[in-house]
């Protein structure tokens, strides 16, 4: 019985392996197979569309985190110009300041902080134009670009020949301005002739009808724009009777704007001959010398000088000091017991003069 079982299942031959496929010799493995079959093919286009449903799902929630953000480039500072709103007087690139920036924009290889620029409309191109660096690339697209704010970071780059890293977006001229205004101040503040100069130039050139229009879009006290423009309307002697404008100072404003009111030919001729002492006296001191003067009128209805002679030489003078008061000035410094003799002598004299005094 066992043997004739043996012997039958010597008769079972069990059918080959497949043959698994070898690259290049166009046989077929049972996966490819199966995907021949429509059902396989279906599930074979199901999880490649899933795959890439959800990478694009991905890509979305990454584009999602960029929603309303500016493009960031970095551009040749040849083809970004000067805005024509610019606020900073030549000044500000000299300054220590303004060296310790451009130190560290060299150390960094580039501004870390971007400017803000916006592209020039068609027929405003700059007319400056070039190569830049190679490393980091630099977009050069032949348009140009106008600065909004980071005049001082762009001029560093151009200087040092780098590119300078920009925000750019397109903006209107006003809102231009009031960004740029903003941005100032949260900097490097302007000083009060270089913000009174941007405020006069929005006015005159009609940007804003009105300084309390200008006061509401810029976030600014109206008195404060008031005092700035006090100073930028100042006749152009007076501005140079100082070492530089950025020396003016709002507390300023209305003493100087009182005195040309009072007296506009006085304190022109007053500025023309402190510009030539701009080194020996201090801001202060030129400031006093134009508000604190006598009016020409005044001057000229003040009584002439009388001369103390001493053997033929003038030893002092009595004369009207500028609010109008006798004053009696010496050739030289007395010592105390002569200014004491002189104070007993003038007792004297005003004794003698008391009725005419009360009187």
């Amino acid at each position: 019985m066992a043997k004739k079982l043996l012997e039958k299942a010597g008769l079972i031959h069990l059918p080959p392996a497949p043959a698994r496929s070898e690259p290049g010799s166009g046989l077929l493995d049972a996966d490819a197979a199966k995907a021949k079959t429509a059902p396989g093919s279906m599930l074979q286009f199901m999880t490649a569309q899933s795959a890439a449903v959800k990478e694009a799902e991905v890509l979305r929630e990454r584009l999602a985190g960029f929603d309303g953000a500016l493009p960031v480039r970095r551009l040749d500072p040849r083809t970004v110009r000067v805005s024509v709103w610019a606020n900073r007087h030549d000044d500000n690139y000299q300054d220590a300041g303004f060296l310790a920036l451009k130190a560290d924009i060299a150390a960094a290889g580039g501004n870390v902080q971007p400017i803000k620029v916006r592209p020039l409309a068609p027929g405003r191109e700059a007319g400056a134009r070039g190569v830049g660096p190679s490393n980091p690339p630099v977009v050069n697209t032949g348009a140009g670009f106008e600065i909004v704010f980071g005049h001082r970071r762009h001029r560093a780059c151009l200087e040092l020949g780098l590119p300078v890293l920009a925000l750019v977006e397109d903006l209107a001229e006003q809102q231009l301005f009031e960004q740029m205004e903003r941005e100032n101040r949260s900097r490097k503040d302007l000083s009060a002739w270089e913000q009174g100069m941007m405020y006069a130039r929005a006015l005159d050139q009609g940007l804003y009808p009105s300084n309390r229009q200008l006061a509401q879009a810029v976030g600014r006290d109206l008195g404060d724009i008031g005092k700035a423009l006090s100073l930028a309307r100042l006749p152009l002697a007076v501005v140079q009777a100082f070492r530089s404008p950025l020396e003016l100072q709002y507390r300023w404003a209305k003493p100087l704007a009182d005195a040309q009111q009072r007296d506009p030919d006085g304190l022109v001729a007053r500025a023309r001959r402190l510009k030539s002492q701009v080194d020996r006296r201090t801001p202060k001191q030129i400031f006093e010398a134009l508000v604190d003067a006598v009016p020409a009128s005044a001057a000229a209805a003040r009584p002439a000088d009388i001369a103390i002679r001493l053997a033929g030489k003038q030893v002092a003078v009595v004369c009207a000091g500028d609010s109008g008061h006798t004053l009696v000035r010496f050739a030289k410094t007395l010592p105390v017991d002569q200014r004491k003799g002189l104070a007993d002598a003038v007792e004297q004299f005003l004794a003698g003069q008391g009725r005419a005094l009360k009187s």
